[in-house]
C-alpha cells in the first residue's frame, strides 16, 4: 500500500498539466481519488513530455514516470533499482531513447492492427527471406491481464506444500536482481539466498513456474495464421524475445504449442542484449547472416518490436497485444478490469482469458469491447466468466462438497447453472448434480395453510393499474378445470377488479368458491409431494438446492415436503431469506457478496433457464406440467447462443488451465456485476437491446408477455431523458458519403404548408435541387390552392416534373396530411421526403430549428449526401437530422421523457398493434426525428400509410404539444423501419454555430 501513496504524490503535480484547466482538475479530483491518478497514468504519457528545462522535468516529467510505475505494481525497490540505472546510463553519456509516439501508442491508445491480407502479401514478398517473430503477446499469449499473476497459481501449488509466499517472494525478484539480462534461473538462485531457500524447494519452485507457463500458454489464432503462411511460402522462421527463459526452453515451448517450424530463438538473456535497446536485433542479424530489410518482425510491443526494430533498418510490423486492442476507445472499461486486477488476480486470469477468446483473432474480434454486437458476445464476456468462477467456487467449496449427497438445481434458473456443473464434474472429482423441477405456482400450497392466505400474501404486480383478478387466476390455474368453473362463475365486473387495488373484494368473489379451490390444493399438495419424494435422496439428513435467489421460498418448499433440512446456493439474498434461515436453522451460501443489482439478477434468471414455460404443477404420473408457451425462432436462436456460448468457453478453459483451474478462486464476483451494469446502463450502444427477442412469459406479476430488455429498463437510472436511446448511440450517425453512380430513382417529396407565408423561404431551397421529383403540397386553406400553385410551379422550381396541391382538413397536424393524404402515392416512389412550414411559436427558437432541418433535409448538398447514403445502403430505412442542439437542451432540462410527455406510450403501442405488430416499445428503441422531417423507403414504412387509420383518430385543433395521434407517429418512423428489417440513421451535413446559421461539417 506504500507505494500506492508513493505514486499519488509523485502524480499529483503532473496532474495539474494533465488536465488542463482549474476547472478540468477540480471535476477530476471530485471524482474519486482512483478516477483522478487513473486519469493521470493514462494520459500523462501524451500530455507530458521530457523538455530541455530540467526544472520542469524534476518537478512535472520524472514525478510522472516514477508515479506511472508504482502505480502500475511495481515495488518500490524495483523503481528505484530503474531510476538508478537510468541515472547510470545519462552519466555515461547514453541518451535514454526519448518518449516517443511508441510510447504513446503502447500505453494510451493502440493502433488497430494491419490488416491481415496486407501481412500475408508482405511475408509472401520474394525480397523478405526472414520472418520473425515477438513470442509472448504475439506467436504466445497468456490467460492474464498482467502476467506476473501466473504467480497466483504457482502460489496455489507451493505455498502450502513448501511453507513460502511465492507471491511476494517473487513478484519484484527480477527488479530486485538488478539485471536486466537475468535467466530465471538467477531470478530463482537470488530467491533463495534471500529467503534462505533449501535447494530442493528451490528447484521445486522453479519447476512450478515453468510448468505453469507452459500450460498456460496457447497460440494467438491470427498470428498463427501469419505462421502458417511463412511455413507455406518456404520463409526461414526465427522468433526474438525478451525474456528470462532460456532459448531452450522456448523452443520446447513453442513446438508444443503447434510452432515446430521456429527455426531459431533469440533470447535476451543468453545474449545480454536486449531488444527494447536494439541491442538483440543486432545479434540476430549478425547469426542469420542478411541485411535488415529482408527480415520482416511482427511484434505487439511499439518501442521494442517496431521502433528499435526500425532503428535497425529492419522492416517491422506492429501487431497489437490483445490487452491494448480490446481498450481501444473503452477508457472506464479498462479502468474497470484493471481495478478488479489489482484487487484480485483470479480476475486478471479469468478475464484474461476470456479477453484473449475474444480478441484472439483480429478478423473476427468485436470492433469495440462496450458495443455487444450479439448475445453471444455479452455472454462470452460477461455471463460465461461469471458461470465459470461459480462452478469453480461450488466444485472447490469443502463444506458443500463434503456435507451433502447432492447438490440439486432448481428450475428454471438453475438449468444453465447445472450444465455448466456437469462441465467441471468431467474435470474434477465433485458430487453429483440433479436439476429438478420447482416454481412458486407449483408448491406454493406446501406453504401456505389456504390459497386465500397465499393471495393475500401477494404484494407486488408489474402494472398494478392493469392487473385483474382474471390475469391472477389464470396464472395460476391455467389448464385446469377450476379455471373454467371460475370464469364461469364470476361476473365480469368481478373478474375485471384490480387485484392489488381491490384485494379484498376479489377474495370475497372468491370465497364462493372456497370448496373446489381447496380441493385442487390438496391435490397440488399431494402431486408435489410424489414428485419429490422420488427427487430427493431420503437418506439424506439436509439438503441443499441451488436457486439464483432472492427470499428462500425454494428451500422452505423442499423442506416442508421433504420433512429435511433444505439449505441454500444463492447469487444473492433478500433479508426475508436470512429471517426464514434463522427461523428454520438453515444456511445459505452466497456467491456474490452484496444484494445485486436487479437488472442483472432479472438478466440472470432468464439467460440460465431453458426455452419451456415455467411449471405450474405435477401430473399423475409425477411429470411436470407447464404453462402453454410459444417462444419465437428469435427467443430461441438468441437463448441457445448464450448458453452455447458458456458451455464452450467453460470447456476451453478446462482443457487450457487443467488441474490449474481448480486452484482459481474468484474473489471479485461483484467485479462482473460491474461490468455488466456498464455495458448495460452506461455504454452508449444500446446493449440492452441483445435481450429485446427473450421474452419468457411471468404469468403471476405480468398480464402479458414482457421482453427482458423492457423488463430491466424500468431500473436502469438515466442521466438524462436520452441516455440509453439511439439518440445517444454511434451507431446511429452517418458519416462520410460517396456521390451515387446513378440516380436515385422515383423521388416524391411531401410539403405540409400550413402558413403559406414560408413559400418563399421553401422555395428558395427547391430551386436548386439536384434532380428531378414529384411535389406534394398539402395546404389548410382552400382560397390558396391557385397562389400556392403557382409559386410552386417550375418557374421556381425547375427539378419539379409534376406539382399537386391538395386542400386537407387542418387536422392532425402535418402528420394526417402526410400518412392519410399521400397514402395513395406511395408505392410509385423509391424514395420520398416529408417536410413541413414548421413554426413553433411556443419556443424562442423556433425559425432557428426550422432552417436547421431544412438546411439539413432540403439544400442541394445535403440531398446529394441523403442520395448516397440510400444508394450505399440498401438497407437504409429512413434518414433524418439529428435533433437540434437547443431542443434537446431544453428536452434535457425539463426532463421531457421521450416516450412522449401524456400518453404518446399508449398511443405508439396500440398503433403498432393496428399495423399488425408487436406493440412493445423499448427505451433502446427510441430514436426519431424531433420534428417530423424525414426521407424514407416507402417500403420501409409500409404500414404507416396500409394500417387503418382515418382523419378521426386524430384529434381536431387546437391541440398542445404532446398527448395526440400525431405525436405518436412522430416516434413511430425509425421504429417501424427497423421492425421491417430496415436502418434508420441520422445524417448533419450542417451543424449549429453560436451565431444564428449554419455551418457545413468538414468532410
Amino acid at each position: 500500500m506504500l507505494h500506492y501513496c508513493l505514486a499519488a504524490l509523485c502524480l499529483f503535480p503532473p496532474s495539474f498539466v494533465v488536465y488542463g484547466t482549474p476547472k478540468a482538475w477540480a471535476a477530476a479530483f471530485c471524482s474519486g481519488p482512483y478516477r483522478f491518478f487513473s486519469g493521470v497514468v493514462k494520459m500523462g504519457p501524451s500530455r507530458i513530455r521530457r523538455s530541455r528545462s530540467l526544472a520542469r522535468n524534476l518537478c512535472i516529467y520524472y514525478p510522472l514516470r516514477i508515479g506511472i510505475e508504482l502505480a502500475r505494481g511495481g515495488s518500490i525497490r524495483g523503481v528505484a533499482l530503474k531510476i538508478r540505472r537510468a541515472l547510470g546510463k545519462r552519466m555515461a553519456g547514453e541518451e535514454a531513447a526519448p518518449p516517443t509516439g511508441g510510447e504513446t501508442a503502447s500505453r494510451g491508445v493502440p493502433l488497430p492492427p494491419l490488416s491481415p491480407d496486407g501481412m500475408q502479401r508482405m511475408i509472401r514478398d520474394p525480397e523478405i527471406r526472414i520472418i520473425s517473430f515477438d513470442i509472448f503477446d504475439t506467436l504466445l499469449i497468456r490467460p492474464a491481464l498482467r502476467p506476473k499473476d501466473i504467480f497466483y497459481l504457482v502460489a496455489q501449488v507451493t505455498d502450502a506444500a513448501y511453507g513460502v509466499d511465492f507471491v511476494n517472494m517473487r513478484g519484484d525478484a527480477e527488479e530486485r536482481l538488478g539485471r536486466p539480462g537475468a535467466t530465471l534461473q538467477d531470478i530463482h538462485d537470488f530467491m533463495a539466498r534471500e529467503y534462505k531457500l533449501a535447494p530442493a524447494v528451490s528447484r521445486a519452485l522453479l519447476a512450478e513456474e515453468i510448468r505453469c507457463e507452459r500450460t498456460l500458454l496457447s497460440p494467438r489464432r491470427d498470428v498463427w495464421r501469419l505462421y502458417a503462411e511463412a511455413l507455406r511460402s518456404g520463409k526461414r522462421i526465427i522468433a526474438v524475445s525478451d525474456m528470462y527463459l532460456p532459448a531452450a526452453v522456448l523452443e520446447d515451448i513453442l513446438r508444443e504449442k503447434g510452432y515446430s517450424g521456429v527455426a531459431a530463438v533469440y533470447v535476451s538473456c543468453e545474449h545480454g542484449r536486449r531488444k527494447s535497446d536494439g541491442g538483440l536485433y543486432e545479434v540476430m542479424l549478425a547469426a542469420e547472416g542478411v541485411r535488415p530489410s529482408e527480415v520482416l518482425h511482427i511484434g505487439d510491443d511499439y518501442n521494442a518490436d517496431y521502433i528499435r526494430a526500425l532503428e535497425k533498418r529492419i522492416t517491422a510490423v506492429h501487431y497489437p497485444a490483445i490487452r491494448d486492442l480490446c481498450f481501444t476507445e473503452a477508457e472506464q472499461l479498462e479502468a474497470l478490469f484493471a481495478d478488479a486486477a489489482r484487487r484480485d488476480p483470479a480476475w486478471s486470469l479469468l478475464m484474461g482469458f476470456c479477453l484473449n477468446r475474444l480478441y484472439g483473432d483480429a478478423a473476427e474480434a468485436p470492433d469495440n469491447i462496450a458495443r455487444m454486437r450479439e448475445p453471444e458476445h455479452f455472454s462470452r464476456l460477461v455471463i460465461a466468466p461469471l458461470l465459470t468462477a461459480f462452478t469453480l467456487w461450488l466444485v472447490n467449496n469443502a463444506s458443500v462438497q463434503n456435507g451433502y449427497k447432492k447438490i440439486y438445481f432448481a428450475s428454471r434458473d438453475g438449468y444453465l447453472p447445472h450444465k455448466m456443473y456437469a462441465v467441471a464434474s468431467r474435470y474434477t472429482d465433485c458430487i453429483p448434480g440433479v436439476y429438478f423441477y420447482a416454481g412458486r405456482r407449483a408448491y406454493y400450497p406446501w406453504l401456505y395453510g389456504s390459497f386465500f392466505e397465499y393471495a393475500a400474501s401477494l404484494r407486488k404486480v408489474a402494472n398494478p393499474d392493469s392487473y385483474t383478478l382474471g390475469d391472477f387466476l389464470r396464472a395460476h390455474f391455467a389448464g385446469t378445470a377450476l379455471l373454467e368453473e371460475l370464469l364461469a362463475g364470476l361476473a365480469d365486473a368481478e373478474k375485471t377488479l384490480l387485484f392489488l387495488h381491490n384485494k379484498a373484494e376479489c377474495l370475497r368473489a372468491l370465497a364462493r368458491f372456497r370448496a373446489p379451490i381447496e380441493a385442487c390444493m390438496d391435490e397440488k399438495r399431494a402431486r408435489v409431494k410424489a414428485y419429490y419424494d422420488a427427487v430427493f435422496d431420503p437418506e439424506e439428513e439436509r439438503h441443499i438446492v441451488f436457486d439464483t435467489g432472492y427470499s428462500g421460498s425454494v428451500g422452505k418448499a423442499v423442506s416442508a415436503v421433504t420433512g429435511k433440512a433444505t439449505d441454500k446456493i444463492y447469487f444473492w439474498e433478500e433479508p426475508e431469506n436470512k429471517a426464514a434461515d434463522s427461523a428454520a436453522g438453515t444456511t445459505t451460501r452466497l456467491f456474490m457478496r452484496d444484494r445485486g443489482y436487479v437488472p442483472y439478477n432479472l438478466l440472470l434468471e432468464e439467460v440460465f433457464s431453458p426455452c419451456q414455460g415455467g411449471v405450474t404443477g405435477f401430473d399423475d404420473e409425477g411429470r411436470p406440467v407447464f404453462e402453454d408457451v410459444s417462444f419465437s425462432e428469435a427467443h430461441q436462436a438468441d437463448l441457445a447462443a448464450v448458453q452455447d456460448a458458456c458451455i464452450a468457453f467453460a470447456e476451453d478453459f478446462h482443457v487450457l488451465f487443467r488441474d490449474y483451474a481448480f486452484r482459481l478462486s474468484l474473489r471479485e464476483p461483484d467485479a462482473l456485476k460491474e461490468l455488466c451494469r456498464v455495458l448495460l446502463s452506461e455504454s452508449p450502444f444500446c446493449n440492452t437491446g441483445l435481450f429485446k427477442n427473450i421474452v419468457f412469459p411471468d404469468r403471476v406479476h405480468y398480464a402479458s408477455d414482457v421482453s427482458l430488455e423492457k423488463k430491466m429498463e424500468v431500473f436502469f437510472p438515466q442521466a438524462t431523458v436520452f441516455s440509453g436511446t439511439g439518440f445517444e448511440s454511434p451507431d446511429t450517425a452517418y458519416s462520410g458519403v460517396s456521390c451515387p453512380p446513378g440516380g436515385p430513382g422515383r423521388v416524391g417529396i411531401h410539403l405540409h404548408l400550413h402558413n403559406p407565408l414560408l413559400s418563399n423561404e421553401i422555395l428558395r431551397y427547391l430551386q436548386h435541387f439536384p434532380v428531378r421529383f414529384d411535389l406534394f403540397v398539402t395546404i389548410t386553406d382552400k382560397a390558396c390552392v391557385r397562389t400556392v400553385r403557382n409559386l410552386f410551379s417550375n418557374a421556381f422550381v425547375p427539378a419539379a416534373e409534376a406539382v399537386s396541391v391538395l386542400c386537407v382538413p387542418n387536422r392532425g397536424r402535418d402528420v394526417a396530411p402526410w400518412v392519410l393524404g399521400m397514402r395513395p402515392y406511395q408505392a410509385a416512389y423509391d424514395l420520398f421526403c416529408h417536410v413541413h412550414a414548421k413554426e413553433s411559436a411556443h419556443i424562442g427558437f423556433g425559425d432557428e430549428w426550422r432552417k436547421y432541418l431544412f438546411d439539413n433535409l432540403l439544400n442541394a448538398d445535403a440531398v446529394k449526401g441523403i442520395f448516397s447514403i440510400f444508394h450505399d445502403g440498401p438497407e437504409m430505412g429512413c434518414v433524418f437530422p439529428a435533433i437540434h442542439p437547443k431542443v434537446r437542451q431544453v428536452m434535457t432540462d425539463v426532463g421531457a421523457p421521450l416516450y412522449g410527455s401524456e400518453h404518446e406510450y399508449e398511443l405508439i403501442c396500440g398503433l403498432l398493434r393496428r399495423m399488425g405488430l408487436h406493440g412493445e416499445l423499448r427505451r433502446s428503441e427510441l430514436f426519431f426525428s424531433v420534428g417530423t422531417m424525414l426521407w424514407y423507403r416507402p417500403e420501409a414504412l409500409r404500414q404507416l400509410f396500409t394500417c387503418d387509420l382515418h382523419l378521426e383518430d386524430f384529434a381536431a385543433e387546437p391541440v398542445g404539444i404532446g398527448g395526440t395521434l400525431a405525436h405518436a407517429v412522430e416516434r413511430v418512423p425509425a421504429l417501424l423501419a427497423a421492425r421491417n428489417g430496415y436502418l434508420a440513421r441520422t445524417f448533419t451535413p450542417y451543424q449549429c454555430v453560436d451565431k444564428p446559421g449554419l455551418r457545413p461539417v468538414p468532410r
